[in-house]
């Protein structure tokens, strides 16, 4: 039988409920110095309780944010806070309050809790995603072009009141923290272990590069191509565009690049090697270096072609303001025929 999870299955699991009925007694609720917001876990129950701990206080929010925000076309997102979906909840202990006693089930016995309030229906809990890009920008072909992203949720609780009795503590606007949900590296080892240009191939009128379960895609016309010696440049445009994509599994291959934009289908709906990074530029340049090969007794000399990329300006799919800048990047090799 299918399990249904609801808040009050949270509650109970992660023991999300008071042990005492004591009025609240405090007129203010601070944790404005702590800004970064814990989670229990990354899957089930423990993934929907997000805290924020601050010596012997405790602050809670049960969201099931990953539903919420599964549209990643939506930055910004507005949730009531009902009390049955969606809760948050003040607590004090009577001790140092640590991870444990949020997540763990059965909750250790001390610290226990001496005063909690639920904030009342009808609150706003406004969620933003955002994205924080660390860019290794190199002026060298050779070297680490990594891009690290972490992603993450900024939470705002809008006109929330807390009322216990006659206590009653209201807000227009709380800033309830950033939780970094995920993490990813984009790691752009489009070079050879020897840092060669590792050789493209070409799938109708792409030109594909790979690398472990990274790809960058090129439109580019056999007219694109020199037929003598020298350096021709392109520039990228929304016709010409550079693509990167990014999967959950290294060991993709030039045709399945070439025949899905998206997921790669596998044996089942289950095994898909997941599209977990689309990102495309239209601004930079194509740097075409082209040379004859020099071969040995009496082969004819052939056309080499050195792709590299310069002053890219890559935008995240789905997003409109999420980019990052390439100077130079390596993209690939082949000997024209």
């Amino acid at each position: 039988m299918k399990k249904v999870y609801t808040l009050a299955t949270a509650i109970c699991l992660f023991g999300l409920s008071s042990c005492d009925d004591g009025k609240l007694t405090y007129n203010d609720i601070d944790f404005s110095t702590v800004t970064t917001v814990n989670r229990c876990s990354d899957q089930g129950d423990g993934a929907k309780v997000f805290y924020k701990l601050k010596e012997t206080d405790a602050f809670i929010l049960i969201a099931d944010m990953d539903n919420f925000m599964r549209d990643e076309s939506i930055s910004v997102v507005d949730v009531e806070i009902d009390g049955t979906n969606t809760s948050l909840a003040y607590r004090k202990y009577n001790g140092r309050v640590e991870n444990t006693s949020i997540c763990t089930f059965p909750s250790p016995s001390v610290p226990t809790v001496v005063e909690e309030i639920q904030a009342s229906p009808g609150a706003t809990l406004r969620t933003q995603r955002m994205v924080s890009i660390r860019n290794n920008d190199l002026t060298e072909l050779i070297g680490d072009h990594s891009v690290g992203l972490t992603y993450q949720y900024n939470f705002t609780i809008l006109n929330v009141n807390f009322q216990d009795g006659e206590t009653s503590i209201k807000y227009d606007r709380m800033p309830f923290g950033t939780n970094n949900y995920r993490s990813n590296t984009l790691a752009f080892k489009f070079l050879n272990n020897d840092n060669t240009l590792k050789t493209i191939n070409a799938c109708q009128t792409q030109w594909i590069t790979l690398s472990d379960k990274e790809a960058m895609i090129l439109q580019l016309a056999a007219s694109d191509f020199p037929t003598e010696e020298g350096e021709k440049v392109i520039p990228l445009s929304d016709t010409r565009p550079l693509v990167y994509r990014q999967y959950a599994r290294a060991g993709i291959n030039f045709t399945e690049v070439c025949e899905n934009e998206g997921d790669i289908p596998g044996n089942t709906p289950a095994n898909n090697n997941r599209l977990v990074e689309n990102w495309s530029a239209t601004v930079g340049e194509i740097v075409i270096n082209t040379r004859w090969t020099r071969p040995a007794g009496d082969e004819e000399p052939k056309l080499r072609h050195e792709i590299t990329l310069k002053n890219v300006v890559f935008m995240k799919a789905l997003y409109d303001n999420l980019t990052f800048h390439k100077t130079i990047l390596p993209f690939g090799t082949f000997v024209q025929e």
